[in-house]
């Protein structure tokens, strides 16, 4: 009896953890993890330029914050994306010789998907469409 009980017991406080866990999954930012992994080094945690890598920058990264204030109120959407993925030159995100954005992306894509058919593509456009989302929802009006 005693065994049947700690079973139970172990079971349903296993099953609580795990959902508990599901559940802080699903709440979380993807857009903002993204942005903190790839941009926050230069860009700064709260996407105002003040990254840690300033310091070591030949041209100061832009407050991210300002997008659309510096734009007549308007979340330039698809000019962000073509920045991210590399078809918009920006002389601080490196040369075409070596994109910073889309090869990172397909490689990540590479690993994730080991030995599995995918779309590239879809996967490389889905990352930016997250981390664009994020900079349209940290606009400041």
């Amino acid at each position: 009896m005693k065994k049947a009980m700690l079973a139970t017991l172990i079971l349903t406080t296993t099953s609580s953890f795990g959902t508990m866990a599901f559940a802080q999954k699903e709440n979380a930012d993807v857009g903002k993890l993204e942005f903190e992994v790839h941009c926050a080094v230069c860009h700064g945690m709260d996407a105002t330029g003040n990254g840690p890598y300033l310091s070591s920058l030949k041209v100061a990264p832009p407050d991210l914050t300002l997008i659309a204030k510096n734009n007549a109120g308007v979340f330039p959407a698809d000019h962000i994306i073509d920045v991210i993925d590399g078809r918009a030159q920006v002389t601080s995100h490196g040369s075409r010789d070596m994109p910073i954005w889309g090869d990172r992306y397909a490689i990540s894509a590479a690993e994730h998907f080991a030995g599995s058919p995918y779309d590239q593509e879809a996967y490389i456009r889905g990352r930016v469409l997250i981390l664009v989302d994020y900079l349209r929802r940290i606009q400041q009006k």
